[in-house]
């Protein structure tokens, strides 16, 4: 099972909506079982399971983690056959969000492409990076031809990883999501599950990149020079 947690320093920022877009999108690309986990207070995934679970949508599952034998509930998960692990967290990377770095295979960073994000994330970057998991940046809610996109873009990848395609800003979203459904249900064929199939296509690809990276550098330190 591969974890990945969804984090920024910011509120607003479209962590929610990434989680369980790209959890569906795992799971109709046959990547499943795909499990989510919320551990913002704010409780936005977790609302928007209970009112999936009313609509009798079983997927993606759901699993409540605390951060007491946070390590033995994901190794639970593992045994249980889950394939992926989607955790939305608190808009903030301090206080108990190092413990979830600490059990991902995978950050994912959603920013929105404006100055106030690039601000709040130069606060929250160093914590990422001292977990030494490997993280990515995603573009969220991104308005067409706003002239901020390829400056976000360009400053992003001086910081570190950023995924080439972008979740678009789109009321298919945010209306798919008070009712606990997604984009692949209202429009399985539209433009924003297209979108969203290609990012988790090249996000699943950057963690097997990273699980190859990893295991060639262990190999190489167990040979001797």
């Amino acid at each position: 099972m591969k974890t990945i947690v969804i984090a920024n320093q910011k509120g607003g920022s479209g962590k929610s909506t990434t989680t369980v877009h790209l959890a569906v999108a795992a799971e109709s690309a046959g990547d499943g079982p795909v499990v989510i986990s919320d551990t913002d207070p704010q409780g936005s995934t977790v609302d928007w399971f209970n009112q999936r679970k009313k609509a009798g949508i079983e997927t993606p599952r759901y699993a409540s983690l605390a951060h007491a034998g946070l390590a033995a509930s994901v190794q639970a998960l593992r045994d249980a056959g889950a394939s992926y692990l989607f955790i939305d967290t608190a808009p903030s990377v301090g206080g108990v969000n190092p413990d979830l770095f600490a059990i991902a295979d995978l950050i994912l960073i959603p920013l929105n492409p404006t100055p106030t994000d690039l601000r709040a994330l130069v606060k929250g970057l160093p914590v990422i990076k001292q977990s030494g998991k490997p993280f990515n940046f995603m573009l969220a809610r991104v308005r067409p031809n706003l002239r901020n996109n390829g400056g976000v873009a360009m400053a992003l990848e001086a910081l570190g990883l950023v995924l080439p395609p972008r979740m678009h800003e789109r009321v298919i979203y945010t209306e798919s999501f008070a009712h606990g459904k997604t984009a692949f249900e209202i429009e399985p064929k539209g433009v924003a599950a297209q979108e969203l199939a290609e990012i988790w296509q090249v996000l699943k690809d950057r963690i097997h990149e990273n699980e190859k990276s990893g295991m060639a550098k262990k190999e190489k330190e167990r040979i001797p020079a």
